[in-house]
């Protein structure tokens, strides 16, 4: 039966997600998490909870005898976790007349601002991902998520101001990991601001190289270094990460065990048209996610690190 056009017939015809859009925008390590975090299941209610099953590794055993009777301890019951959703948006707004008149290079103003408008509301949702700090809110005070640093408890060391970054603390941080996690829940990204990335430059060439990185959405060469564990650990410079004097942090994560959730239905990146009062055009590049750290056990962070080299 002819049926004109659906969307089955037609799939080439349909805008790909905002979402995925907004993940391809300016891809490099400033903006990783945005683009390269999966996205989890959606976010039911403000509030969104999942569970968590860690188990410590046996540090002893007790043989049976011969003819005894089977002995049945506690099973390890999970745990649960939480972030609240937060509301980010990037709004525009240009006067009738500016939003008719061509730019310079003859594009349309409010395409261009709604363009930069996107890429700022992917600065917004990098930089909470990696700050973000917890808070319910009210009716009148915004909800805030946890951030990877706010999220990472158990393996946390502040050295006194200043301390350099050295090799042996990289292979001690991955080895915090390997020692808390099964092998295949290591660590195996440092997220750090650049001094740290220009310190691990210097460790010696047969422990750090470049390897291409068109497996993610970067679009330089990717720094490794090789632990003494034989874990290949992902070097990136942040601009994001705590970088003042006396608080420069270097985070070292499973990234495969963190997410972005967004409330359902309208919590993924959109635009939304804004009713005028006046003489002009307006709207919001909005969305409304969580950030979600299945084992912050695996994650390590270092602070208090010289900011020179």
């Amino acid at each position: 039966m002819a049926w004109g056009k659906t969307t089955y017939q037609a799939p080439n015809e349909m805008r790909e997600s905002l979402l995925d859009i907004i993940r391809d925008i300016s891809p490099n390590e400033d903006n990783y998490f945005v683009s390269n975090l999966d996205k989890g299941a959606p976010a039911l209610q403000t509030y969104h909870e999942w569970n968590i099953f860690h188990e410590d590794r046996v540090s002893s055993v007790t043989a049976n005898t011969e003819g005894a009777d089977t002995s049945y301890p506690d099973l390890q019951a999970e745990s649960r976790a939480g972030n609240y959703t937060v509301i980010v948006d990037s709004p525009v707004k240009l006067s009738r007349t500016k939003a008719s008149i061509a730019m310079v290079t003859k594009q349309d103003a409010l395409a261009v601002e709604k363009e930069r408008a996107l890429r700022r509301l992917k600065n917004k949702m990098e930089f909470l991902l990696i700050n973000g700090s917890l808070a319910a809110g009210a009716t009148n005070s915004a909800r805030g998520m946890a951030g990877i640093d706010a999220f990472i408890t158990s393996n946390v060391t502040a050295y006194s101001s200043g301390q350099s970054f050295t090799e042996a603390i990289l292979n001690d941080m991955a080895k915090t990991s390997w020692d808390n996690v099964g092998s295949s829940y290591v660590a195996s990204t440092l997220v750090a601001p650049a001094v740290i990335k220009q310190r691990v430059a210097t460790f010696g060439t047969n422990l750090t190289r470049n390897v291409r990185a068109e497996d993610k959405r970067l679009i330089n060469e990717v720094r490794v270094f090789d632990t003494d564990l034989g874990v290949t650990v992902k070097i990136l410079a942040h601009k994001d990460v705590r970088k003042a004097a006396g608080t420069v942090t270097a985070l070292l994560i499973n990234e495969d065990l963190h997410e972005m959730s967004f409330l359902v239905n309208t919590g993924e990146p959109h635009w939304e048209d804004r009713a005028k009062a006046g003489d002009y055009v307006a709207g919001v590049y909005i969305t409304e996610f969580t950030h979600v750290a299945y084992n912050e056990k695996a994650d390590v962070k270092r602070t208090g690190f010289s900011a020179s080299l």
